[in-house]
């Protein structure tokens, strides 16, 4: 007998708790995938970036090493930019205001866009800055210009 046509799909969770995993179960890579909702590769790639497995017949995780590891990715993940970083959503990485040249426009009375071309994947990243950071962030670009030599 076929299951009911209402049941929707398992869906892939996006880790709102990162205490998925019982801490003295252990887990194979196939538990893993089946408790996360990820696949095979995104289980080797968590490995590559540092979760600890312990090493048998079967790779096995503990769980208290799937949460400590998922905790930490999500401190990692919430570290904002600083005054003068930008965080490209295309690379999704952070780049500094103070290398790269970049476009400010005005946008309202209290709100100024900054803008820089992506020298990774050539995409628009832009932050809104307020005015005492426009005014740091000009001060710190004109002292990088004129501590360069010319040739």
């Amino acid at each position: 007998m076929s299951a009911p046509a209402t049941e929707k799909p398992a869906r892939r969770q996006t880790l709102k708790s990162a205490r998925l995993a019982r801490a003295h179960w252990l887990y194979s890579i196939d538990d893993v995938i089946a408790l996360y909702l990820v696949s095979r590769q995104t289980v080797r790639n968590w490995m590559r970036c540092g979760l600890k497995a312990i090493e048998a017949e079967k790779t096995l995780f503990l769980g208290q090493d799937l949460n400590a590891f998922h905790a930490r990715r999500r401190r990692e993940a919430k570290v904002p930019c600083s005054f003068e970083e930008i965080y490209c959503v295309c690379c999704k990485q952070k780049h500094s205001l103070l290398i790269e040249p970049f476009t400010i426009e005005q946008r309202g009375k209290f709100r100024t866009l900054v803008s820089m071309q992506c020298p990774e994947t050539g995409g628009r990243a832009t932050k809104f800055v307020g005015e005492s950071d426009l005014h740091r962030l000009r001060d710190l670009q004109k002292r990088n210009r004129s501590a360069e030599t010319p040739d």
